[in-house]
């Protein structure tokens, strides 16, 4: 069993690829497929090796139908790509690896910290990392961000100057945080990707200052090899419950890029993966070194600084 599934995989292209390509170059002849809802409409499904129709992940037989597709098909490593399917996948994690069946996941504590926002916010404190001041309702300093506490991809976030501009359902949600604002002319946003291994400690970490988000994913972006590296190598080396890509959102000032504001972190690769991947940080490799090859992964940091990435829109064209 080597092969290899990406869930929900959607529009993610470059991650099927970079797996294909990964599996040539270490020859572990390991095949790629992909899971959707609708595979016809996924991109993803056009350049991976097959893919499979699966239902929504709240179907009680989602598991189930997960695991009959991986023993029938030689599989032996699953890669979460969806927000919503992180906890359902992490709780059958050991159910799969009695079936030698690596689901590249976080542990569950951590991925339901790191759903909410507000248990976000008391996991960065623990490891003295500043947050944005959180406001209660009769205390706002203006301007204010608001963003939903289990939100994802950017929905529902917005920025308002006074009280006329926050929408009176979201005042009274108790969904909804009222954040200190960051000024981007004065703060660059960042994502990080992280890669840590069996050990929950961290082996590589690619910083990038998002220059354009589009429907929540970084549309332009370039690395930098800075003080918010030396600050997260530093703060994040170990994480306990980490497996596989984690992604790191942070608010580095301007003037001095040490002074820095934790946002957020999603366990599983970001949208955005394929930026660092594009600097020569191979997390596809890293997870068929120790999971398929048992390989231990040594720390690397030679990616390309000042790489900019600019994505464009491209088409899959089916004739039925």
């Amino acid at each position: 069993m080597n092969n290899i599934i990406i869930t929900s995989a959607g529009r993610r292209v470059s991650l099927v690829k970079a797996f294909k390509k990964s599996s040539e170059i270490l020859r572990t002849n390991s095949k790629v497929f992909i899971t959707d809802l609708d595979p016809k409409k996924s991109p993803a499904s056009y350049f991976a090796d097959y893919s499979f129709k699966i239902g929504y992940f709240n179907d009680p037989s989602y598991i189930d139908t997960l695991l009959e597709i991986c023993l029938k098909n030689s599989i032996s490593i699953v890669i979460p790509t969806l927000d919503t399917e992180l906890v359902l996948l992490s709780n059958a994690k050991n159910k799969f690896l009695s079936k030698g069946i690596n689901i590249i996941i976080s542990n569950v504590n951590l991925i339901e910290t790191l759903r909410d926002k507000i248990t976000t916010n008391v996991f960065f404190n623990s490891l003295n990392v500043k947050t944005p001041i959180i406001f209660t309702k009769d205390a706002i300093k203006y301007p204010v961000f608001l963003k939903p506490l289990n939100g994802s991809n950017s929905k529902g976030i917005y920025k308002a100057d006074n009280i006329k501009e926050i929408k009176p359902s979201d005042l009274e949600s108790d969904n909804m945080m009222l954040l200190e604002f960051l000024d981007n002319t004065i703060y660059d946003e960042y994502t990080i990707d992280l890669y840590y291994d069996k050990n929950s400690n961290l082996k590589c970490a690619v910083p990038r200052i998002r220059l354009k988000v589009v429907g929540g994913e970084s549309n332009q972006g370039i690395t930098r090899k800075n003080e918010v590296l030396e600050y997260v190598i530093n703060k994040f080396n170990f994480l306990e419950g980490a497996f596989g890509c984690l992604t790191l959102q942070v608010f580095s000032k301007k003037s001095n890029s040490s002074d820095i504001f934790g946002i957020e972190i999603n366990p599983r690769f970001g949208g955005g993966y394929p930026f660092s991947l594009n600097a020569g940080a191979n997390f596809p490799e890293y997870i068929l070194r120790e999971y398929l090859l048992n390989e231990e992964i040594d720390f690397f940091n030679d990616w390309k600084d000042n790489c900019l990435n600019l994505r464009y829109e491209n088409e899959v064209v089916v004739n039925d």
